[in-house]
């Protein structure tokens, strides 16, 4: 794959949309007028001020044992974890965030416009970082485990996930003893090959707004071993 296990990289991500892009970011492709021409009146903005960054870095995973995943001698329980990994050697980890840069523009002083377009930001860096560690290191497949998306995976792991990624701050984004990030427009994961895996098809929150993916209840039943 062209890559040592230990490498770790930041990634400026580059930012040129044109007005189309930014709608379909936003979810406003094909919206009211207003909005389109909302969009067309900040791009020029967007596309000076906006900053995404992202870490990734390889890990190897050592051991699955049960319900422990070992990932370069440091440990996480979860039943969902050790059954995506249990036949995966190598992973990549990441932290992506969409920045403050849109913060530091006098002229997009509006908090729902801004919440908006860092939405639009961090899909996009999301979306950057998968498609950079497949055409970098032909990675194959974009699943992603993220910890707090699911009660048996709790938040916290992000302090050991990002003690094993190092400095975040580097990027402008750090986490408190619960696990929580800044800014909030920021996300971690850890990525495996596979068929697109996401949280969501396991996660009860049936309403979510966020929803990536259908929830699965026959894999539900499988790894928990227990009905929803």
């Amino acid at each position: 794959m062209g890559a040592t296990n230990s490498e770790r990289i930041v990634l400026n991500i580059p930012v040129s949309f044109t007005a189309e892009e930014l709608s379909a970011l936003c979810g406003s492709a094909g919206a009211a007028s207003a909005l389109e021409d909302v969009i067309e009146e900040v791009l020029p903005l967007v596309n000076e001020w906006a900053a995404p960054k992202a870490i990734i870095k390889w890990a190897q995973v050592d051991r699955v044992e049960g319900d422990d995943v070992t990932v370069e001698g440091v440990t996480f329980r979860s039943k969902v974890v050790a059954d995506k990994l249990k036949t995966t050697p190598r992973v990549f980890l990441s932290v992506v965030t969409a920045g403050n840069g849109l913060e530091q523009c006098d002229e997009l002083d509006d908090s729902l416009l801004l919440g908006m377009l860092n939405g639009a930001l961090i899909r996009y860096a999301a979306g950057y970082t998968v498609r950079y560690m497949k055409e970098k290191f032909d990675f194959e497949g974009s699943s992603m485990l993220q910890p707090g998306s699911l009660p048996d995976w709790p938040i916290v792991n992000n302090n050991a996930l990002f003690d094993m990624i190092g400095n975040t701050a580097e990027i402008g984004v750090s986490h408190n003893a619960q696990g929580y990030i800044s800014p909030w427009n920021s996300i971690s994961a850890i990525h495996f090959s596979g068929d697109g895996y996401y949280n969501c098809s396991l996660c009860r929150n049936y309403n979510c707004i966020g929803r990536r993916a259908k929830f699965d209840r026959v894999e539900y039943i499988r790894i928990f071993g227990e009905e929803p």
